[in-house]
């Protein structure tokens, strides 16, 4: 849906937003003057793996083919961990099972050790790194904030000003309305050469300023639905749509690209490369510790009992088969 920048009516919501969001209290980040030359060789090795990598990534054909086909896959960490240990134990349970040199009970022993150990590790992997999702997403917001403490240049104060980092929940709410009061400031006191130069120190394009209205459209509609939900009056909402000349649906697609988290307050607004590095990198390193803890420590401890016990039954009532066969033929 094209929005026209200039002539969207969305409300000011800043009063609304500042009394139900909470407000983010950590203690502000302190260098170390003991760990500063580990910590500035290690940014400097963060810059350069965003530039010399990710960003040659993303600007190449293959790197925006890929991005188009896997843009709607989440957790793909997590699902190529899968992938991977599903074809390693694969793998295992077939050369165990035609491994002449072990007892043919044994094979199937073994055989359904590796099977019980990838089917628990992967519905087990599947869950905690589901449950873990809300830490790992406080996490990251807490590491932001610090991030953006330390790092001014970070805060693209010439959209925002110098905004508290502290209030960074807050913050992700109030982003596009103060991008939106920002931009049409700025664009009645400059001429057109003049606002696209200052659209490029504030790190916008054209583009992001219909993004922004639609943005602001999409939390009228939802503050107007919330409220004929409690009162039962659809027709408001009915009208408000025909005014707006929208339709659910559109706003629908609209809801997909909301700033709802820090990652999307950074690449909507903030757009420092190397912290779109190091927000990626504490998800996949959540995936990565989950699935390695649980694949390789977790429940291979907790399945060999459970596999050897399933293991023996299966040969008792293996050798019990025989004998009744061998009684049978005796007989």
């Amino acid at each position: 849906m094209q929005v026209n920048f200039q002539t969207v009516n969305v409300n000011n919501h800043k009063n609304y937003y500042k009394n139900n969001t909470p407000s983010f209290t950590g203690a502000p980040h302190v260098e170390s003057k003991l760990f500063a030359p580990v910590t500035k060789k290690y940014d400097d090795l963060a810059e350069f793996i965003a530039r010399n990598y990710y960003e040659k990534f993303y600007r190449s054909n293959f790197g925006k083919w890929f991005i188009d086909k896997t843009k709607n896959v989440k957790n793909m960490t997590t699902h190529m961990s899968a992938l991977g240990a599903t074809l390693i134990s694969g793998m295992y349970t077939i050369r165990t099972l035609q491994n002449d040199k072990l007892d043919p009970e044994k094979r199937k022993t073994l055989a359904l050790n590796d099977v019980m150990t990838w089917g628990i590790s992967t519905a087990g992997s599947y869950f905690l790194d589901h449950r873990l999702g809300k830490w790992c997403d406080g996490v990251t917001t807490r590491f932001v904030a610090n991030y953006v403490d330390t790092k001014p240049e970070a805060k693209n104060k010439e959209l925002f000003g110098d905004w508290d980092p502290k209030k960074i929940y807050q913050f992700i709410e109030e982003a596009p309305q103060r991008a939106y009061d920002k931009i049409t400031e700025m664009k009645a006191k400059l001429s057109p050469e003049e606002f696209e130069a200052w659209l490029k120190k504030a790190r916008l394009n054209k583009d992001d300023i219909t993004d922004i209205s639609d943005q602001l459209l999409y939390k009228e509609y939802s503050k107007i639905k919330k409220m004929c939900k409690d009162n039962k009056t659809p027709e408001v909402l009915k009208k408000w749509l025909k005014d707006s000349g929208t339709t659910e649906e559109a706003l629908g697609k609209i809801s997909k690209t909301v700033t709802k988290s820090v990652l999307d307050l950074n690449l909507d607004f903030l757009r420092d490369k190397r912290l779109t590095t190091l927000i990626d990198g504490i998800g996949i390193l959540k995936s990565l510790f989950v699935f390695g803890m649980v694949y390789r420590y977790i429940v291979p401890v907790l399945v060999m009992k459970p596999a050897n016990k399933i293991g023996a039954y299966l040969h008792k009532k293996n050798a019990e088969k025989n004998q009744d066969q061998n009684v049978n033929k005796a007989a």
